[in-house]
């Protein structure tokens, strides 16, 4: 099945105006009305927009799209998500991204041609034209682990700049100063990018030079974290602390520092992000920024059903985040006998 997209693509026009041809034609010159009819016809559009227009037949199925199946806090807010809507008797579908936009847009047409009612979206690009798509066509869906907080789109998520910000907080509060974080690429995902800004907002307050060799962008993985950590350590100047962007390249960090032949934390403090279950079960325990992932599923699932029932009535909830603090993080001036251990 086609989507509004091809149709935009093929005719060499913004998905707005295909929306406004089949919504409102004579709003339309006439001779971009016809180049996107013939771009419709051509992608076979006309079939499925009144396909979707009978409203009385749902699938009561909807669409997930996660980003890493590997990372358990994606576990735990698909987990939230599937409880709450089997509580109202709909069925989830579930598909995996690796954080690749085009796997992204396939699992998107290949989850509409299954004729899902509604999609949860944990996207790469939450401002790019996939998700504009679905805007302008008026498709429900919501988006999970998000950094949206207005406009046309529901969404649910957490104010990662001051998640970034509490977490290098806690790091300077036991006097670190030489802090290096390990961030998912920008390109891949903007909530890398906005911890990172919460890391260099907190190091401007405490007037600590942000020194950009202390930032490591990777792979959201356990091997991205292991590799990274180990680059931060090679410095002339390595950190006695640092922030990792979640959990799970918090759990490869560690790793790698131990195979650097680094001591948790006496020779380095590492916090992570997300608070995911295994967090308080790492030796030592990882000290980390908890984001409700469980609770934040249910809530998306429970904003898709209203939209699925009553469109047009966006809906964006930013929960808090809490610093779990635990072993892993340790004053930088211990006095620590090294000798005797």
């Amino acid at each position: 099945m086609s989507t509004i997209l091809d149709v935009a693509r093929l005719a060499g026009v913004s998905t707005a105006t295909v929306s406004r041809v089949i919504n409102s034609p004579d709003a339309v010159r006439e001779e971009t009305r016809k180049k996107v009819q013939r771009a419709m016809k051509t992608c076979n559009y006309k079939y499925n927009a009144l396909a979707r227009g009978f409203v009385t037949k749902k699938s009561n199925t909807i669409g997930l799209i996660i980003p890493n199946i590997d990372n358990p806090v994606f576990a735990e807010s698909t987990l939230g998500v599937q409880e709450y809507v089997e509580e109202k008797n709909i069925k989830v579908i579930l598909g995996n991204t690796s954080y690749r936009p085009s796997q992204e847009e396939k699992l998107v047409k290949v989850l509409r041609e299954s004729q899902v009612d509604g999609l949860i979206i944990t996207s790469t690009d939450p401002t790019g034209p996939l998700v504009q798509a679905l805007v302008d066509e008026g498709f429900p869906f919501v988006l999970l682990f998000s950094t949206i907080k207005g406009g046309p789109i529901s969404a649910v998520g957490v104010d990662n700049y001051r998640g970034g910000y509490v977490a290098t907080e806690h790091l300077v509060s036991l006097g670190h100063k030489r802090i290096g974080i390990i961030s998912g690429n920008f390109s891949v995902t903007d909530r890398g990018y906005h911890r990172w800004c919460g890391y260099r907002g907190c190091l401007r307050d405490h007037g600590i030079e942000y020194d950009e060799n202390l930032l490591v962008q990777t792979e959201y993985s356990l091997s991205g974290g292991s590799k990274s950590i180990k680059t931060l350590l090679e410095l002339s100047e390595p950190p006695t602390a640092v922030f990792c962007s979640n959990d799970y390249i918090a759990l490869g960090a560690m790793k790698g520092a131990r195979e650097m032949g680094l001591r948790l934390p006496d020779d380095l403090s590492i916090v992570g992000f997300d608070d995911m279950q295994t967090a308080s079960y790492m030796v030592p325990a990882l000290t980390t920024v908890r984001q409700p992932a469980y609770e934040m599923g249910r809530r998306a699932g429970e904003l898709l059903l209203q939209l699925i029932e009553e469109p047009g009535n966006p809906v964006q909830d930013m929960m808090d985040t809490k610093l779990v603090i635990r072993e892993s993080t340790i004053s930088a001036s211990h006095d620590v006998d090294k000798d005797s251990k």
